[in-house]
């Protein structure tokens, strides 16, 4: 990792941005990087290679993680440290991606000693930021905080609401329908088909199903 953080910086400095290093540990390493009329902070970090589904190859960016594995890691950074940007990702993976109580329901897997409550109570936690917090935060379009902690908190409430009726034996899964990630009913388990993560991740697809996936992530899911 660090060695590609350097082979990365050198780079960026060869097409002439200026970089002003922040961290550099054996986990992560982080760079803010400048040009004349921007900047941008860039991270490397050392990361389990336990997923629910492997990488995506990426015209952009190479390889990048599949955006659920991407809103569990989200979510689980959400609970362990204090980023008011956290609470707008939240609310982008509830009402993109995938149920909040969904992706805290299977985070679990990949965070041991916590539970489903235990997740939801420490973003809770960690969601009251005061004013100039939010003025500070850069974004494309103007945030309005009492907006966004309204959406959160019914968020939450749906996802505790949901992982109380979930039977604990099905703690760290997803559920797929159809192809499709969902929060399934608690009452209709049988229902769905069950995905467990492991190491480098799986997915038991095939084109149709893939692409059917795809499209679901256009598409704010249904309530």
């Amino acid at each position: 990792m660090a060695r590609a953080a350097e082979e990365d910086a050198a780079i960026l400095q060869e097409q002439g941005y200026t970089l002003e290093w922040q961290r550099r540990e054996p986990a992560i390493y982080t760079v803010l990087v400048k040009n004349l009329a921007e900047a941008t902070k860039l991270e490397w970090v050392v990361a389990s290679d336990y997923r629910f589904f492997p990488t995506m190859r990426d015209e952009m960016f190479g390889y990048v993680l599949h955006p659920v594995d991407l809103a569990m890691n989200k979510t689980m950074a959400a609970a362990g440290r204090r980023e008011v940007r956290d609470l707008v990702v939240l609310l982008t993976i509830h009402e993109h991606i995938l149920r909040l109580g969904a992706v805290i329901w299977a985070a679990v897997e990949k965070a041991p000693g916590f539970t489903p409550e235990g997740l939801i109570a420490e973003i809770r936690r960690n969601s009251s930021y005061p004013p100039v917090e939010w003025r500070a935060l850069i974004m494309s379009e103007p945030l309005d905080p009492k907006a966004v902690m309204h959406r959160l908190r019914g968020a939450l409430q749906e996802a505790e609401a949901f992982v109380i009726k979930m039977p604990t034996d099905k703690a760290g899964l997803l559920f797929l329908k159809d192809g499709h990630v969902v929060q399934p009913d608690p009452a209709r388990l049988q229902n769905y088909q069950t995905h467990a993560g492991q190491r480098r991740g799986q997915w038991p697809s095939n084109a149709e199903i893939s692409a059917a996936m795809f499209e679901r992530y256009m598409k704010p899911p249904t309530p």
